[in-house]
């Protein structure tokens, strides 16, 4: 079942699934801490500012839609709680919804940066092991995530969720701006320079570098947390 969402329910919904994998003894969650997650500075595109009636609304337009439920407060407990329900309405299973929280919080990305941001949810052993899963969000009855045409100047391919909102300002355009460009014919008492690498290995190449930036970033998130 498809549900377009707009940026308020990404962000939320992504929220509620980042911390059910990340921090399990947080969740379910308040209002409040949801309104937190929601505005992290950290592991997030665009960072916003979010307040309780907002998302309070959202809560209550995702519960419509199916993709929340709210539990009531317990025994001793006042505030009432918020969890996703992906896995019932989607089929998510666990490394799916670890690469869509991350599309959900972030927006597009390559497998590289997809890879390594995943990791802090469910480790993936290389660049084949996430695709495997985008090719399964990909090729799914109802296509979840779809690959970007390449931008300019950039070998590595990024991949975007459908969630958006068919008037969505955020989605991304299902084709480039780029201008064609003219092929360069080389003199003829001039050979070809020959090819220093092919499409294949710079495209690992620019996955690698992607890996290991995301992968100083999530560093870099575990020491803030730690000093917070």
């Amino acid at each position: 079942m498809h549900t377009s969402l707009n940026s308020f329910e990404r962000r939320v919904l992504g929220s509620l699934l980042e911390k059910s994998m990340a921090q399990p003894d947080y969740y379910p969650m308040t209002e409040k801490a949801i309104v937190a997650a929601c505005n992290q500075k950290q592991n997030r595109d665009p960072v916003m500012e979010l307040d309780e009636d907002a998302v309070w609304e959202t809560l209550e337009s995702l519960r419509e839609k199916g993709l929340v439920t709210m539990l009531l407060p317990g025994a001793g407990a006042r505030s009432k709680k918020f969890k996703h329900e992906v896995e019932q309405h989607y089929g998510w299973q666990k490394r799916e919804r670890a690469v869509m929280t991350e599309l959900l919080l972030r927006g597009p990305q390559t497998a590289g940066e997809l890879r390594s941001r995943c990791s802090r949810f469910v480790p993936f052993d290389d660049i084949a092991a996430i695709t495997i899963v985008l090719d399964c969000l990909s090729d799914a009855e109802t296509p979840m995530v779809r690959a970007l045409p390449r931008e300019p100047g950039r070998s590595a391919i990024r991949h975007a969720h459908l969630l958006y909102a068919d008037d969505d300002d955020e989605a991304p355009s299902e084709t480039t701006a780029s201008a064609p460009t003219a092929p360069v014919i080389a003199p003829p008492s001039q050979q070809p320079a020959p090819q220093l690498a092919s499409d294949e290995t710079i495209d690992q190449l620019q996955d690698e570098i992607a890996d290991l930036r995301a992968r100083v970033e999530a560093l870099e998130s575990q020491f803030n947390q730690l000093m917070s």
